[in-house]
């Protein structure tokens, strides 16, 4: 696999892994009929998302920088 094909599967995998726990914790919802996501408004959980989303990293759950992780979340959130 070429490196800009590795890069983008990890950068791809990596904002999935961030989406999911977004969605565990509350600061995105997920409408089971549609599979639609949708923001929650709520600030506690974004606030949660963030430090989950960090956990997993520093447990190598998620691969990447801080600056990606936490761009990758910002993008989750805030698109």
């Amino acid at each position: 696999m070429s490196i800009v094909k590795r890069h983008l599967a990890e950068s791809e995998e990596r904002m999935v892994l961030v989406e999911d726990i977004c969605i565990d914790v509350g600061a995105l919802v997920l409408d089971p009929d549609t599979e639609e996501v949708y923001f929650s408004a709520d600030d506690e959980a974004n606030k949660r998302a963030y430090v989950a989303v960090f956990q997993a990293w520093a447990k190598g759950a998620i691969k990447g920088t801080a600056e990606q992780i936490f761009e990758a979340t910002k993008s989750v959130l805030e698109d």
